[in-house]
C-alpha cells in the first residue's frame, strides 16, 4: 500500500469513526478490566482509530467495530475527531480552522517546552501537572502505566530531579498508581489493584519538595470506590462513586466523613459539585447547580440557562452543550460572559472539560485537507480555550492521514499540562481475511469471500514529548 492510499485509508477510518454511535453500556466492561478510570478513558478514545475497516474492491471501505472519540485522559490518546461539512470541502474547512487556531507554541511561547520522552534509566515519562511556570512533575513508567518514581523537570535547566520512589505495598500484586495530586506541602496518590475483584486502595503522600513516601492508609468496601483525591497539610482527601467526601490523617487513621458532603464530589481542594465529575454511571446530561468550598463552607449557586445540558463548573467558570446540539456554552458561575462557541469546537466528554486554571479543553472537528498548491493543511487535534479573553492555541498535529494523538496529565485535580509526541503517526495496517470474519452489526448478513481488512495503528516516536504547561500562560484574569 502507497502512502496517498494509506493516507486516504486513515482519513476514512477517522471519519467513520467519529460518525458511528456511541457504544452502549461500559465500555471498559465490553473490552477488559484494566487499569480503573484512567485506562477506561485512553480505551475510548483508542477505539475511535483501531476500528477494523473492510477494503472491497477498488478502494471502498466501510467501517466495522469503531466507535466515536468521546475525548478523555491520554497518555498519548489517538484521536480521530474527523468531520467534513457539506457546505465546504475538507480543504477549505481546514484552511478555515487553521487560521481560526495557532499552534500553541505560537500563541503561548513561554509555556511550550520539549522535554525528553524517557528518563536516563529508560523509563518512560508521564507528565503530570505543572508544579509552576517552569516546572513539571512527571511520573516515570518502567512499563506500561506502572509508574515507579516522580521526578521533577526544571524547563529553564533543562534537567530532572528525583523527588520519590513510588513503591508497591507489600504482598499486593497487580497493584497500578491512578491519580497523582500536588498540594501546598505534600504530593499525594492512591493506588489500586484493578485486574481483581477486590474493593481496596490505598493512599501514599511524599513532601514536595522531596523524600520519602509513606503510605498513609487503606480502605475497603465504598470507600474505595475513589474519583479523586486532594491532600492538605494534615490529610489525604477524597470523594466517592455516589458522592460523599472523606479525610485520613497523613499520620495514619481512620477515615472520616466530611461533615455535610453527602452528594458532593470533588473538584479540586477545597472545592466540591454536586453532580460526579468521575467515575461510572454517572448522568453527563445533568447540569451542576452549585460548587461548595469546604474549608469556609461558601456555596456558589450556578446559573444555569435554559436549553443547557451537562454543565460542569469550576469556582469561577463553567463549559455546558446547548440541548440537542453540539455547541458549546461558556458562562461565569454567575451566569455572566456567556458566549457559544463556533460549530466544530466541542468541550470534552468525560472528567477533563476543564482545566487548571479554568481552561477549557475543546475537540476540533475537522480533517487534513491541501491548499491549491497542493500542500497539507495541519488542524490542530484539540484546542485550549481561555474564557476570559477568548483566545486559542492549537493542540497537537494530525499526521498525513489525518490522525494522530495528545496526552492530558494524570493529575487527580485539574491539571495544567498537555503533551504530544510529534514522532508518532498513525498508519494503516491490512491483511486478506475471510469476509465473515470481520465484525458486523447484528443482523446483518454473512458475507462471502476474501477482503482486506486494515486497522489503524500508531508508528514511530517514542524520543521528545512536546508539553504545554499553562501554569506558564500569562494569567489574564
Amino acid at each position: 500500500m502507497d502512502d496517498r492510499n494509506e493516507a486516504e485509508l486513515i482519513r476514512t477510518l477517522a471519519g467513520a469513526a467519529d460518525a458511528a454511535p456511541e457504544p452502549a453500556g461500559d465500555l471498559l466492561t465490553m473490552i477488559h478490566r484494566r487499569r480503573g478510570r484512567r485506562t477506561r478513558r485512553r480505551v475510548q478514545s483508542a477505539l475511535a482509530v483501531a476500528g477494523v475497516i473492510a477494503v472491497i474492491g477498488g478502494g471502498t471501505a466501510v467501517a466495522r467495530g469503531a466507535f466515536s472519540s468521546g475525548g478523555g485522559e491520554g497518555r498519548i490518546l489517538t484521536d480521530a475527531t474527523v468531520a467534513a461539512t457539506a457546505s465546504a470541502g475538507p480543504a477549505d474547512a481546514a484552511k478555515s480552522r487553521k487560521g481560526a487556531i495557532r499552534p500553541a507554541a505560537e500563541v503561548w511561547p513561554a509555556a511550550v517546552t520539549k522535554i525528553s520522552a524517557k528518563a536516563a534509566d529508560g523509563w518512560k515519562y508521564r507528565p503530570v501537572t505543572g508544579l509552576s511556570a517552569t516546572e513539571l512533575l512527571l511520573a516515570a513508567e518502567s512499563s506500561f502505566e506502572k509508574a515507579g518514581r516522580l521526578e521533577a523537570y526544571d524547563t529553564t535547566a533543562g534537567k530532572s530531579t528525583v523527588l520519590a520512589d513510588m513503591p508497591t505495598p507489600d504482598g499486593v500484586k497487580g497493584y497500578f498508581v491512578q491519580d497523582i495530586e500536588v498540594g501546598a506541602e505534600y504530593i499525594a496518590w492512591w493506588g489500586e489493584t484493578p485486574n481483581n475483584s477486590d474493593a481496596w486502595a490505598d493512599f501514599w503522600a511524599a513532601p514536595r519538595a522531596g523524600g520519602t513516601a509513606k503510605q498513609v492508609g487503606q480502605v475497603t468496601g465504598d470507600l474505595s470506590k475513589v474519583e479523586r483525591i486532594g491532600v492538605t497539610a494534615d490529610s489525604v482527601v477524597w470523594s466517592v462513586a455516589g458522592g460523599g467526601i472523606y479525610r485520613m490523617p497523613l499520620t495514619g487513621g481512620s477515615p472520616e466523613k466530611i461533615e455535610g458532603t453527602d452528594g458532593l464530589h470533588l473538584l479540586s481542594w477545597p472545592w466540591a459539585a454536586d453532580v460526579a465529575q468521575g467515575g461510572e454511571g454517572q448522568d453527563w446530561e445533568k447540569n451542576q447547580t452549585k460548587a461548595v468550598n469546604l474549608e469556609t463552607g461558601q456555596t456558589v449557586e450556578v446559573n444555569v440557562p435554559d436549553g443547557v445540558r451537562g454543565l460542569r463548573c469550576g469556582p469561577v467558570w463553567c463549559f455546558g452543550k446547548e440541548k440537542g446540539q453540539d455547541i458549546t456554552v461558556v458562562q461565569r458561575v454567575d451566569g455572566s460572559d456567556r458566549k457559544t462557541l463556533p460549530p466544530g469546537l466541542s468541550y470534552m466528554g468525560g472528567e477533563q472539560r476543564i482545566l487548571a486554571r479554568g481552561f477549557g479543553l475543546l475537540s476540533v472537528s475537522e480533517v487534513v485537507g491541501r491548499d491549491a498548491a497542493g500542500e497539507d493543511v495541519q488542524v490542530p487535534l484539540a484546542a485550549v480555550y481561555d474564557p476570559t479573553t477568548g483566545t486559542m492555541a492549537g493542540i497537537g498535529k494530525r499526521d498525513r492521514s489525518g490522525g494522530g494523538g495528545y496526552g492530558i496529565g494524570t493529575s487527580s485535580s485539574p491539571t495544567s499540562i498537555l503533551y504530544w509526541d510529534e514522532g508518532q503517526r498513525q498508519v494503516g495496517e491490512c491483511e486478506t481475511v475471510d469476509a465473515g470474519a470481520v465484525p458486523r452489526p447484528s443482523g446483518e448478513p454473512v458475507p462471502t469471500g476474501k477482503i482486506k481488512s486494515c486497522t489503524g495503528v500508531s508508528k514511530g516516536g517514542g524520543k521528545e514529548l512536546t508539553v504545554v504547561n499553562l501554569l506558564a500562560v500569562p494569567s489574564t484574569e
